[in-house]
């Protein structure tokens, strides 16, 4: 699977690869592509398509920062930490 993203004018954010779209509000997306771990972040992004077949996001609205970040580990239990 191939990962592009395209960002026109700060407005218009296009991006391929996608795998899971963990949260979406109007100031903060997070996905999963086949790159890693993104964090989009910006003030009134709205998803203007959703491809599941091809595996596309669009998103309009400011983009302020586009973050890939480190993998999410499933969450370790309390009674895991404490009796390790």
């Amino acid at each position: 699977m191939e990962h592009n993203i395209t960002l026109k004018d700060r407005s218009n954010l296009i991006i391929s690869g996608i795998e899971h779209i963990y949260s979406f509000s109007d100031k903060k997306v997070e996905v999963r592509t086949c790159a890693g771990e993104m964090v989009i972040e910006g003030e009134s992004l709205d998803m203007s398509k959703l491809s599941l077949d091809e595996n596309i996001i669009s998103i309009e609205g400011t983009i302020n920062s586009i973050v890939y970040s480190k993998e999410r580990k499933p969450q370790e239990s309390f009674f895991k930490k404490v009796f390790k």
